[in-house]
């Protein structure tokens, strides 16, 4: 496997990220108003999902249905009609009014030959000249290529779980579209983790490796000396500096 090593990102990414956002005291997941309490929490940077509808808007979303409905398959307005959804260009809005924050944007596309959603994400990157202020990650290599492609200066992550669901078809969780996106960073569910920290010793010295989702401060102490950081619903800033 191929990694884009970096040393200007062991100083660049915040070792604890919140989880869709600041949520868990009442606000939607994934949405503006959670990202905006997560900056007033005191997160350096929060990560959050991102869907293409029908009519081709970046859409602040995680799962691919809703109400039985393909998110892909329905307009924005359609979309928002049956449940709130924010678009990306909104939250961008906001974001370059902002200063020391970052965002994590998982692209949510399991398809091989369709890069809409990965297009529509780097013209708005490039648009607002947020290169340098946002993280791209995504579970598809060929995603992340494309992000390379067309976004080089983002940093990229590489999200892996061994878990057979979601999309995961046997070739997006192949290692062999990895060399076309040369991530800089592996974010890994914990779980997987934990029953192979062996394998993990020598990448968390190379790239950083960052667990998800982790609600316990234990785990990060635990095992610091080999990941970089982690992904939380729960765990606030003050308890991990």
């Amino acid at each position: 496997m191929i990694w884009q090593e970096d040393e200007k990102i062991w100083s660049w990414l915040p070792h604890l990220q919140c989880h869709r956002g600041y949520w868990i005291e009442g606000l939607q997941q994934n949405s503006i108003e959670s990202i905006k309490a997560a900056c007033e929490k005191g997160y350096g940077i929060t990560e959050f999902d991102v869907r293409l509808t029908g009519d081709g808007q970046v859409v602040l979303f995680h799962d691919a249905h809703f109400d039985g409905h393909l998110i892909n398959e329905m307009t924005f307005d359609e979309l928002n009609q049956k449940t709130p959804v924010q678009k990306l260009l909104d939250l961008f809005e906001w974001f370059k009014t902002t200063e020391n924050f970052k965002l994590n944007i998982e692209i949510k596309n399991d398809k091989v030959f369709n890069y809409k959603l990965e297009a529509g994400v780097c013209d708005l990157i490039n648009q607002f000249g947020f290169e340098e202020r946002v993280l791209v990650s995504s579970f598809n290599p060929l995603s992340l290529a494309k992000v390379r492609l067309w976004s080089p200066k983002v940093y990229r992550a590489l999200l892996l779980s061994f878990e057979r669901e979601g999309g995961n078809n046997l070739f997006v969780m192949s290692t062999g579209g990895n060399f076309l996106c040369q991530p800089h960073a592996l974010h890994v569910r914990d779980i997987d983790f934990l029953n192979h920290v062996n394998s993990f010793k020598a990448l968390g010295k190379k790239i950083p490796v960052v667990l998800w989702t982790v609600n316990e401060v234990k785990t990060y102490q635990d095992h610091k000396d080999i990941i970089f950081g982690v992904i939380s619903d729960e765990i606030t800033p003050n308890k991990i500096n």
